[in-house]
């Protein structure tokens, strides 16, 4: 199953628009899928390349209504960017941090709707819906929702595919820029070819470059890749000089590199040599049998957006134009047929129903009267009897009331000469002990209370899994009762937080 939260998809389909390649996930495993097989209860995501989406940044001033600002936004990007207006445009925007007190940020992404439409067209023809379809670049937010990267510092992103190449930077887990590069995997292979004057077949390409690299043992391939990748990164290099002085950032902190087949050997010393960055391998396995083989990365980011779509439900950033439509019940249609329906059958049975009613009272008043009646007798007479007891209970009560002020005045005197000598050093040493193990898990603990037996706090980690832990090792302590109602996600940032109550066994 996809997720315990979407039951009606059996799966997660992903699909690759350009080659149609396609992978299906489930139970925690990944396999080839073919597309003429695909199921129609899945869930099926596609991506749209990098060179396909126009992407700007825009000011718009502070004192625009937000019922406004969509009409507004599209209207200046028609104007900046020079947008053919008998063009059909998807245009979405995200609103970025800024200090400006008059204008607020915005990063703004175009698409051409039928070439969008023209692109998906093959993959609908045997899915016949494709629930989501989002930019490559934004496939990386997911790493940071689903805990892969931690969303700290400045990331940058480079991926080179058969038919495209992007650069992708996220600030602390959110996206801010990037930008479809110059240099796809088969313009790297016809520029090399150019060099060296032969033409090589890009399956026999794609071996050099991730069996033997750009440390070959033939030194003329050798020669002339270096002098490749040299400019590629020197383009890279440009790229980000651009973007660290358009976004005001002071550096990159980590450098993620990959590719659609797979680890580029020797690529990491020229991201360290034209870059001066450590390269960072892009490769996250997401099932227990993907270690079987090499598997596109985008792939592997189709399935954790959707992952993180089953919890946000957010369209937007989706742009595809064939979304499953909603269940009849929950369309227009659906709703007036339902009303229609109804009325029909209200108007047809609203006269049988108010003789059968009316019939249906009278019967239920005759036997409401006898049964009241007989009920009256025994009401007297209860009603003397309870008099009688009001009487003894007050006696009684007065009697009880001396008693149980003597008990509490020495009860609270035991419990103080207890607190005091015996549970503030058993409370202390039991509060070591789990800030003890909540350090083991990299967890924080605050909000801690002592009622009843009970201590009772929040507990927080950027991982529900490592809280998972926490708590299955205070449990197999067997001294205390381990109570949580859930776990559960409070920001974008991966931050989980479960309230936890631990009662006292021995006490």
């Amino acid at each position: 199953m996809a997720t315990n939260k979407n039951k009606n998809f059996s799966s997660i389909i992903s699909v690759d628009p350009i080659t149609l390649n396609s992978y299906e996930y489930f139970k925690n495993e990944i396999k080839i899928n073919k597309l003429e097989k695909s199921k129609k209860d899945s869930f099926t995501i596609s991506y749209i390349p990098s060179k396909d989406i126009i992407s700007a940044t825009i000011d718009m001033s502070r004192n625009i209504p937000d019922n406004d600002l969509k009409d507004a936004i599209e209207i200046k990007v028609y104007d900046e960017l020079g947008l053919d207006s008998a063009v059909n445009y998807s245009i979405t925007y995200l609103e970025t941090e800024t200090n400006d007190t008059k204008n607020r940020t915005f990063n703004v992404f175009v698409i051409d709707a039928s070439s969008v439409e023209e692109r998906l067209s093959p993959i609908k023809k045997h899915t016949k819906y494709i629930d989501y379809a989002t930019g490559a670049p934004f496939l990386m937010q997911s790493l940071y929702e689903k805990a892969f990267i931690e969303p700290e510092g400045i990331d940058c992103f480079v991926y080179f595919q058969k038919d495209d190449a992007f650069l992708a930077i996220y600030r602390e887990g959110e996206y801010i820029y990037s930008k479809s590069l110059h240099y796809s995997l088969t313009q790297i292979n016809e520029k090399f070819c150019e060099l060296i004057g032969e033409r090589i077949e890009d399956k026999d390409f794609d071996n050099l470059l991730t069996r033997e690299g750009l440390k070959g043992t033939n030194l003329d391939y050798q020669q002339h890749l270096m002098k490749l990748f040299g400019e590629i990164f020197l383009y890279i290099n440009d790229v980000i000089i651009y973007a660290k002085r358009s976004y005001s950032l002071e550096s990159i902190d980590k450098l993620y590199i990959g590719s659609e087949i797979g680890e580029l050997l020797g690529i990491e010393e020229y991201a360290q040599s034209y870059l001066g960055l450590e390269s960072h391998d892009f490769n996250f396995s997401i099932a227990i049998n993907s270690k079987e083989w090499y598997i596109d990365q985008i792939h592997i980011l189709m399935i954790l957006a959707v992952q993180s779509y089953f919890e946000e439900k957010d369209d937007s950033l989706n742009f595809s134009p064939f979304r499953r439509p909603p269940p009849l019940s929950k369309r227009p249609l659906g709703k007036l047929l339902g009303v229609l329906a109804a009325s029909i059958v209200l108007s047809l049975s609203y006269p049988t129903y108010q003789i059968g009613y009316s019939y249906f009272l009278q019967l239920k008043l005759n036997k409401q009267t006898k049964t009241f009646i007989k009920l009256h007798k025994k009401t007297s007479a209860i009603k003397n009897r309870l008099a009688s007891l009001k009487q003894e209970k007050n006696r009684i009560d007065g009697f009880l009331k001396k008693k149980k002020n003597k008990f509490e005045f020495r009860k609270k005197l035991l419990t103080e000469i207890y607190n005091k000598k015996i549970s503030y050093p058993m409370k202390a040493l039991i509060l070591a002990e789990f800030f003890k193990i909540s350090n083991k898990y990299n967890s924080k603990i605050d909000d801690i209370e002592f009622k009843d037996n009970e201590f009772i706090f929040n507990i927080q980690n950027r991982s529900d899994k490592k809280i998972t832990e926490f708590i299955k090792n205070l449990t197999k302590l067997d001294k205390y009762n381990i109570n949580t109602d859930k776990i559960e996600k409070v920001d974008k940032k991966q931050k989980y937080i479960s309230k936890v109550t631990i009662g006292l066994i021995n006490e």
